[in-house]
């Protein structure tokens, strides 16, 4: 995967819904009120813009704030662009068990930010985070389930652009291309060995301050544009662009809207 860290963190928190999650929802079910010192990882962290506005200010007795992304540029905008004494960022997947096991049993709260859904195994990767909880930890996970940005993708491979998809492997994540639902999410934290404390399924629609950011966003997580000749690449952002409006709209006074199904999840390990 080859994603643009830089356009990526322009906006630090792309969504509305999300910054709900963690300013209103999460503090109301006080999430962050269990230890005095906490030992926090964020999974997926991205270039760090989530990491150091939202979930840093959710926990006043933080011990430690680990941030992974399997993505080594990732990582780098983060310590460059969203440093802080209590946050380390490291190059690790929550996927992928060895580069994670060093927190095994060590962390009290984790917290992941549209993440899981680019996972191959999303059940592995509750295996994982279960592994990483102490007894009684807690994780907060939001993911999304579908997006018009993934129809207006398919939409292109049925393009021009049809060859520059060859080698991009599944971009289409499970819950988009299955139209998973919560509940199908629900039975597999259940099995995995979680309690449920919070889950919701919601349809999100987001608004984008402007075209450029939103184009910027999205050209950011595509993964098929790094495939595309760099000469063709602004052409290739500019069909996609137009291919999500026509799915998503704008509002009344032209701005661009992204509709979206999201899942947020708060889970618990059970105490031993």
């Amino acid at each position: 995967m080859n994603l643009d860290a830089e356009l990526y963190g322009a906006k630090a928190i792309p969504y509305d819904h999300v910054k709900r999650f963690f300013q209103a929802t999460l503090p109301q079910i006080e999430f962050s009120k269990d230890h005095e010192k906490e030992v926090v990882l964020d999974a997926g962290c991205g270039p760090g813009g989530s990491t150091f506005n939202l979930v840093l200010p959710l926990f006043p007795q933080l011990e430690k704030l680990y941030a992974i992304d399997m993505l080594h540029n990732m990582i780098y905008n983060a310590e460059r662009n969203n440093s802080h004494p209590l946050i380390e960022y490291r190059v690790a997947d929550i996927e992928n068990w060895p580069t994670v096991k060093k927190w095994e049993g060590q962390i009290t709260k984790l917290v992941s930010i549209y993440c899981l859904h680019w996972l191959e195994d999303t059940k592995e990767g509750f295996q994982n985070i279960h592994r990483l909880l102490k007894p009684g930890g807690k994780a907060a996970i939001c993911f999304v389930l579908q997006s018009i940005f993934y129809d207006a993708m398919k939409d292109m491979e049925n393009s021009k652009w049809r060859s520059y998809y060859k080698d991009v492997g599944d971009y289409l994540p499970d819950a988009h291309l299955n139209k998973r639902n919560a509940s199908y999410y629900e039975q597999m934290v259940k099995e995995v060995g979680f309690e449920i404390l919070y889950l919701k399924e919601e349809s999100t629609t987001d608004v984008f301050s402007t075209v450029e950011e939103y184009k910027n966003f999205y050209s950011s997580i595509c993964v098929v544009l790094s495939h595309v000749p760099v000469n063709k690449r602004e052409e290739f952002k500019n069909e996609l662009f137009e291919e999500m409006i026509k799915l998503g709209g704008r509002t009344n006074d032209g701005l661009p809207v992204h509709k979206s199904t999201a899942i947020q999840l708060v889970i618990r390990k059970k105490e031993q």
